[in-house]
Order: C-alpha cells, then sequence, then structure tokens
C-alpha cells in the first residue's frame, strides 16, 4: 500500500532535507578548517576527560535536537523528549565508565 502524498510530504521530505542541510554544513565548516585538532596526549588524563566530557556532551545535545525536531515537533509526540533525555543519560551513565576503562586498559598496554 502505497502512502498519501501528504503524508510524503509532511512525514518524509522534511527529515531528508534537514539532514542534507546539516550534512552541507559540517562539510562546509570542515572544508575550513585550515589545521586539524590534535587528539589528546597518551599521558594526559585531564586532557582525556576533556576530550570525553565534550564528545558526550555535544553529542548528547545533538541527539536531544534531533528527537526535538523530528518527534516533538514534526510527529507531535510531546512525551519523546523527556524519554530521550532519560534513556541517553542512562545510556552515558554505561558508555562513559566503559570508555574510561578501556582508556585505561590501552594505556596499561602501552607501558
Amino acid at each position: 500500500m502505497a502512502a498519501p502524498t501528504e503524508d510524503i510530504w509532511r512525514r518524509i521530505v522534511p527529515p531528508l532535507v534537514a539532514a542534507f542541510a546539516v550534512f552541507l554544513v559540517m562539510v562546509r565548516i570542515a572544508s575550513r578548517q585550515a589545521e586539524r585538532p590534535e587528539p589528546p596526549r597518551a599521558g594526559s588524563w585531564t586532557a582525556f576527560a576533556r576530550y570525553l566530557a565534550v564528545t558526550a556532551l555535544t553529542g548528547y545535545v545533538a541527539m536531544l535536537a534531533i528527537v526535538l525536531v523530528f518527534h516533538v515537533v514534526l510527529a507531535g509526540d510531546r512525551g519523546a523528549l523527556r524519554s530521550a533525555a532519560a534513556g541517553g543519560a542512562a545510556l552515558l551513565a554505561i558508555a562513559l565508565p566503559a570508555f574510561v576503562v578501556g582508556e585505561w586498559v590501552a594505556r596499561r598496554r602501552r607501558s
């Protein structure tokens, strides 16, 4: 059974256009950067913690923005943002310690 034309324009086209626009912005920003950021030094736990915190926070905020736009605004699911915030926080509570343990193991193997 084919989807009605109104559903295609309302439910499928906006996410595709938004994803393409985000992709174009990312390509534009990446092409303007003359130098790449250095990865954290192997001996600096502070640099690793900062890197991990920035990565986790920006990923969490980006995920919440996606849920806000596509589930709350476009689909009208008002409870999706609360569910995504709680689920994302639970995933961070699992993933962040796993990354710390993985870094600790990698550093022990190098030394």
